[in-house]
C-alpha cells in the first residue's frame, strides 16, 4: 500500500473525529498504524486521540513509543509528560519535559507544562521560575502568565497576581477563567465592585458559567446587598443543581434578610449534598440563632468543630450562643479558642484578611487594643491593597473614633480612590460641620451610587433632614426607619405615622418600627394608637425600654395605672423614670 492510500485512511478517522464517530475514528488510526508500525507520527497521533478521550494511561503508551522511535523530537517528550502528569506521576513528567527542553530550550508549553508539574507537588517557587522562562520564551503565551498569576495569588502575592492576570486576559480576551480569576483577586482584596464588574466579563463570554454566577452572588453578599445577591445565588442552582454552596449561600443571605425560616431548607440542602464542609455548620446554626433555637444552635456549631476543630466561624458561633445564654466563662473560652485558631491561620498564611478577622474576633470580645494592633499587622501585610485600611477604618468609627478613622480611610482612597465601600467610610467619619461645610459636593459625588447616598442620607438625619429625605432609599427598611426620623425631625408626625405603618407591612416582627408608629401616633394624641402600637412592640419584644416607656407614658396621659411598666423600666435601667 503506498503513501498516498495511508493518508486517506488517516483523513477518513480525522473526518470520523470530526463528526463525533469515536470508535471508527479510533478504528482508522489503529489500521494506519498496523501498515506504519515504525512511524512515530502515527503513535503520536494515536497518542493525541487516547487523551481527548481522557485515557492518559493508553496515551502513555503511545506517546512513549514515539519517544523511542525519533528520541530528537521534542515535541513528542513534552506530550508523554503531559500524559504523565494527567496520571499524577509529577516526577516523571518534570524529567519529560526536561527532555523536551534539552532538544528545544525556546519550547514555551513545556516550560509552562514544567511548571504545572512542580506546582502541583508544591515547588511554589520552582514553578514560577519555569513560567517565567515561557514567558521569555513566548511573550505572547497566554497560559503561562494565567499560571504565574494563579501560584501568586495562592500564595498570598495578590497585587502582583492581578499584572499576570491582567496580562493574560489581554493576551487572550476570550479566556473565562482568567476573567474569573481576575475578579477573584479584586474580590480577595475587598474590592467586591470592581470584582462584580469583572465577574460580568466572563459571564459575557459563557452566561452558563456558574462559578461566575455564584461569584457575583458572594460579591454582592459582602456588599450587603442580599435581595440583590439571591437571584445569582437562584441561578447557580439552576445551573448546577448539586453546587451546595450556592444552596448554603441563599440560605444564609435569606438569614440575613431576616427569613431564617425560609433560608433553613437551603441550609440543610447544602449540607445534604456536602456535610464535610464546617462553614455550612456556621451558616445553619446562625440561621437558628436568628429563630431563637440556641441550644439547636450550639449543636450544629460543635457538629462543624467535629470536622474542623481549628475553624474561626464555629468557634465563634459557639461563643455567640454561650454569652446569648449568659454562660460567660464559656463564652470567652470559645473565643479565645478562635482567636488561637485564627493565629495559627494568619501566620501560616500571612493574609491580611486573616489578621483583620483575628482583629474582628478580639475587639467584638471586647480586647480593643490588641485587636487594633491585629489591624495594624493586616496594613504592614499588605499596606499597598486598600482593604486594611477600611476595616480598621470601620472598627474606628464604631469606637467613635472619628478623627482617628478619617485619616486611615484617606490612605486606603489614595490606593484606590474609586472605592465607595471607601469614600461611605470617610462620610461617616466626617463631623457634622464637615457634613455642612460640603453638602453640595459630597451629593455631587453620591449621585452614581444608591449605598453612598444611602451613607450620606444617615449622616444627615439631624442635621439636615429634607436633605436626608432627597437621598435615603425609600423601598429599604432601614432607610426607611431613618426616613420616619427625618419627619419627626420635621415636626411632621403624620408622614411619620403613615411611613411607620409601612415598615411593619414590610417587617412585621421588628420592634422598632411599632415604636416608631406609637410615638408618631403619641405625639399626634392618638392615644387608643398609641397604645396599640406600643402592646404589639411588646408583644416582639417584652423588655424593649422603648416600648416599655411608649406604654407607660400612654397610661400615664389617659390616666390609668402605670407602675407595672415603671417597675419593669427601673429594673431594665433605675435612671429611666416616667
Amino acid at each position: 500500500m503506498n503513501s498516498l492510500d495511508i493518508i486517506e485512511i488517516i483523513e477518513s478517522g480525522e473526518q470520523s473525529l470530526e463528526n463525533g464517530d469515536t470508535r471508527h475514528a479510533q478504528k482508522k488510526f489503529l489500521e494506519a498504524l498496523k501498515l506504519v508500525p515504525e512511524d512515530p507520527q502515527m503513535h503520536n497521533r494515536l497518542g493525541m486521540f487516547e487523551m481527548a478521550q481522557n485515557n492518559p494511561e493508553k496515551a502513555k503508551t503511545y506517546y512513549q513509543e514515539a519517544c523511542n522511535l525519533a528520541p530528537e523530537v521534542s515535541r513528542y517528550h513534552m506530550r508523554l509528560g503531559d500524559s504523565l502528569q494527567r496520571l499524577s506521576r509529577y516526577e516523571d513528567a518534570i524529567q519529560s519535559y526536561s527532555r523536551s527542553l534539552e532538544l528545544e530550550p525556546k519550547n514555551a508549553p513545556a516550560w509552562n507544562n514544567r511548571g504545572f508539574a512542580n506546582f502541583n507537588i508544591d515547588r511554589w517557587n520552582e514553578a514560577l521560575r519555569c513560567y517565567d522562562e515561557s514567558m521569555r520564551s513566548d511573550p505572547t503565551y497566554a497560559v503561562a502568565w494565567y499560571n504565574y498569576g494563579y501560584t501568586l495569588q495562592l500564595s498570598g502575592r495578590l497585587n502582583e497576581s492581578k499584572d499576570f492576570y491582567q496580562k493574560a486576559v489581554d493576551l487572550d480576551p476570550t479566556d473565562k477563567i482568567a476573567w474569573n480569576n481576575l475578579a477573584n483577586v479584586h474580590y480577595n482584596q475587598g474590592q467586591y465592585e470592581r470584582s462584580i464588574e469583572i465577574y460580568k466579563k466572563s459571564l459575557k463570554l459563557d452566561d452558563l458559567y456558574v462559578i461566575a454566577v455564584n461569584n457575583i452572588g458572594n460579591a454582592l453578599d459582602h456588599l450587603h446587598r442580599y435581595e440583590e445577591s439571591i437571584p445569582y445565588h437562584e441561578r447557580a442552582i439552576e445551573l448546577d443543581s448539586t453546587f451546595h454552596y450556592a444552596w448554603m449561600a441563599k440560605g444564609r443571605a435569606l438569614t440575613k434578610l431576616n427569613k431564617p425560616e425560609e433560608g433553613l431548607e437551603f441550609i440543610e440542602t447544602s449540607i445534604e449534598l456536602d456535610s464535610d464542609d464546617p462553614d455550612y455548620y456556621e451558616a445553619l446554626g446562625r440561621c437558628y440563632i436568628e429563630l431563637g433555637l440556641l441550644d439547636k444552635a450550639r449543636t450544629i456549631f460543635n457538629q462543624g468543630l467535629a470536622i474542623d476543630g481549628q475553624h474561626v466561624p464555629c468557634w465563634i458561633g459557639l461563643g455567640d450562643v454561650n454569652n446569648n445564654i449568659g454562660n460567660k466563662i464559656q463564652s470567652l473560652q470559645c473565643y479565645d479558642e478562635a482567636v488561637r485558631a485564627q493565629d495559627v491561620l494568619s501566620r501560616n498564611r500571612m493574609r491580611d484578611l486573616d489578621w483583620i478577622e483575628k482583629g474582628r474576633i478580639l475587639h467584638e470580645a471586647g480586647v480593643m487594643h490588641e485587636g487594633l494592633r491585629q489591624y495594624n499587622n493586616a496594613i504592614n501585610i499588605a499596606s499597598s491593597t486598600s482593604r486594611p485600611y477600611f476595616r480598621m477604618a470601620e472598627v474606628l468609627i464604631r469606637d467613635d473614633r472619628y478623627e482617628d478613622a478619617k485619616e486611615v480611610v484617606k490612605k486606603g482612597l489614595a490606593i484606590d480612590p474609586d472605592s465607595i465601600t471607601g469614600q461611605g467610610l470617610l462620610i461617616q467619619s466626617l463631623s457634622s460641620s464637615e457634613i455642612n461645610a460640603d453638602i453640595d459636593d459630597l451629593i455631587s459625588k453620591s449621585q452614581g451610587s444608591k449605598i453612598l447616598k444611602s451613607v450620606l442620607g444617615s449622616k444627615l438625619v439631624e442635621i439636615n433632614p429634607s436633605k436626608a429625605l432627597e437621598l435615603l432609599d425609600k423601598s429599604n427598611f432601614k432607610d426607611i426607619m431613618k426616613r420616619v426620623v427625618c419627619f419627626k425631625n420635621l415636626n411632621d408626625n403624620a408622614k411619620a405615622l403613615t411611613l411607620s405603618k409601612h415598615a411593619i407591612t414590610i417587617k412585621p416582627n421588628n420592634v422598632n418600627s411599632w415604636v416608631a408608629a406609637g410615638w408618631s401616633a403619641y405625639d399626634l394624641e392618638k392615644y387608643s394608637e398609641a397604645d396599640t402600637f406600643f402592646e404589639s412592640a411588646l408583644g416582639c419584644d417584652m423588655y424593649c425600654p422603648d416600648a416599655l416607656f411608649g406604654k407607660a407614658s400612654v397610661m400615664k396621659v389617659i390616666g390609668k395605672d402605670y407602675s407595672y411598666y415603671q417597675k419593669a423600666l427601673t429594673e431594665i435601667d433605675s435612671e429611666l423614670v416616667i
